[in-house]
């Protein structure tokens, strides 16, 4: 399991174009729910789109400065909603962190201060509704700049969160405009590092995934059954590319 836990995060690494293991990802199979624990109390009282295709993400947001273009980054503008208020209203929000903020707005990294930054992993399971698109938004941008501890603990509870609010997850895909087809492959991603960690690469998990995940979303539009099979696709997709990349590293450093 060591082992599983040490590969799967140098492929978060490997993707970033640093094939280094940080101190934290060694660790961090030993820590994590420690880590899980204390976020989950500093959190307390604070925290009480649509899917395109890649040209059309592209054109769409060609106004929007792009952090990372390989990546398509999606840039958010002050004036853009996110749920039913705008960007701008969050952040004057005082109920909201300002460390919340100040991540989501690249102003502070999610590693300078992991003991505040961490709980906001923990946002994904907020039952505050007029600030939860906000929390989810953020969590997604997260995935961007994710590596060792913050990257585990973000897989679980990614994988926790969209295999029991399905609905939630879906629908937010298909009606926040600021969320893209490349987030949603993020999501994707993390919640495969997390299967394959916790089962030791047994593929078949993510066939429960899909299961759990239908199960949870009875009744729902022949839409977002697609949207289940295509996540599921993705972390096939991104099975293969980490097997890839495995192959690759071995070729040149071993």
């Amino acid at each position: 399991m060591k082992s599983m836990r040490i590969n799967i995060y140098k492929q978060i690494a490997m993707g970033k174009s640093v094939v280094i293991l940080s101190f934290f990802m060694l660790i961090a199979g030993g820590c994590g729910q420690t880590t899980k624990k204390q976020a989950g109390v500093a959190i307390n009282e604070t925290v009480s789109g649509q899917v395109e295709s890649d040209s059309t993400v592209q054109s769409e947001y060609d106004n929007h400065p792009v952090e990372n273009e390989e990546k398509n980054f999606r840039q958010i503008g002050i004036d853009e909603k996110i749920g039913n208020r705008t960007l701008k209203d969050y952040l004057s929000d005082k109920k909201i962190p300002q460390i919340f903020k100040d991540v989501f707005q690249q102003k502070q990294s999610i590693f300078e201060d992991e003991e505040k930054t961490f709980p906001i992993i923990y946002t994904l399971s907020s039952t505050d509704k007029e600030r939860h698109p906000f929390y989810f938004v953020l969590v997604t941008r997260t995935m961007w700049w994710a590596d060792g501890m913050f990257a585990e603990g973000l897989g679980m509870e990614a994988r926790k969160y969209v295999e029991s609010n399905t609905r939630q997850f879906l629908d937010y895909f298909l009606t926040e405009t600021v969320l893209t087809s490349y987030d949603f492959k993020q999501w994707a991603k993390f919640t495969l590092y997390e299967i394959l960690i916790d089962s030791d690469e047994n593929l078949e998990e993510l066939e429960n995934t899909r299961n759990k995940m239908k199960k949870n979303c009875k009744g729902c539009s022949s839409e977002k059954i697609k949207m289940i099979d295509k996540f599921i696709e993705n972390m096939y997709a991104e099975y293969n590319e980490i097997q890839r990349r495995n192959m690759e590293w071995e070729k040149n450093n071993l």
